[in-house]
């Protein structure tokens, strides 16, 4: 039986305060019965006591489960929701956005995840929307060097869909993790994340899933949230080496593409 609009949940990992209780704040609704679940993967449960005063379930792991298997613990525990949101915690969320892309899939019963607009913090677009991964479109992001990029332009822009643009509803092979709004009981049907991904490509692979069980993947522009996007694995070896290992996973899954 369903007796929540929304279930939410945000897999936290030594974040700041601020941060979370700010996504937290973005997220509450007016209109909409939400359930937030917050997942702490940190080494301590430090974040507890920043939230006592907020209408949230609290999960410590004492345990990096990692990204999905994180948001995992909530999807495959019976969740009584008519939507599941999974949400990175460096995202602010419009005031109108959630009621936007519920009304959406309402009048949608064949989108099994819906995707808004995603924006920097100076409101410029993101470029998130992408085509299915190939070996190529990951190696070419992450490893050529900054002034060769322009002479594969071309082949990166249509990886990004800027082929197709940012500005009209359109069906999306690889919708981005900081923000989804999945149906429900699509999203538990599929058992949530595939564990085999510790952090980066789960959500390729989830979008996949999803249109493989017959249920599109779509970008909404007509609402927006704010990414703050960290980048990690551009900036430590560490997460590198974990968004390659997520990338040969990918790969030898669903097919290199060169």
């Amino acid at each position: 039986m369903i007796g929540l609009h929304c279930t939410a949940s945000i897999v936290v990992y030594n974040n700041p305060p601020d941060m979370i209780r700010k996504v937290v704040g973005s997220l509450l609704s007016p209109t909409l019965s939400i359930e937030l679940h917050i997942i702490d993967n940190s080494e301590t449960p430090t974040l507890k006591s920043f939230l006592t005063d907020l209408p949230v379930k609290y999960y410590f792991c004492n345990n990096n489960l990692g990204y999905g298997e994180g948001h995992n613990r909530i999807i495959n525990n019976g969740l009584s929701s008519k939507y599941h949101i999974i949400i990175n915690p460096d995202i602010i969320i419009e005031p109108t956005t959630i009621e936007i892309l519920y009304t959406f899939m309402d009048n949608n019963s064949d989108i099994g995840i819906v995707s808004p607009k995603i924006l920097n913090p100076d409101g410029t677009t993101q470029f998130l929307n992408r085509r299915h991964p190939t070996f190529y479109n990951l190696f070419a992001r992450r490893f050529v060097p900054t002034l060769l990029l322009p002479l594969i332009k071309d082949k990166l822009d249509h990886y990004e869909m800027k082929d197709i643009g940012y500005e009209e509803v359109c069906d999306v092979e690889f919708l981005t993790g900081c923000f989804m709004f999945c149906r429900t009981d699509a999203l538990t049907t599929l058992g949530g994340f595939d564990s085999r991904y510790f952090m980066y490509l789960e959500d390729a692979d989830l979008s996949r899933k999803m249109q493989m069980a017959g249920y599109r993947t779509v970008f909404n522009p007509n609402t927006s949230i704010t990414h703050l996007w960290e980048r990690s694995s551009y900036k430590n070896i560490k997460m590198t080496l974990i968004h390659m290992r997520s990338a040969f996973a990918y790969l030898h899954k669903w097919g290199w593409g060169f």
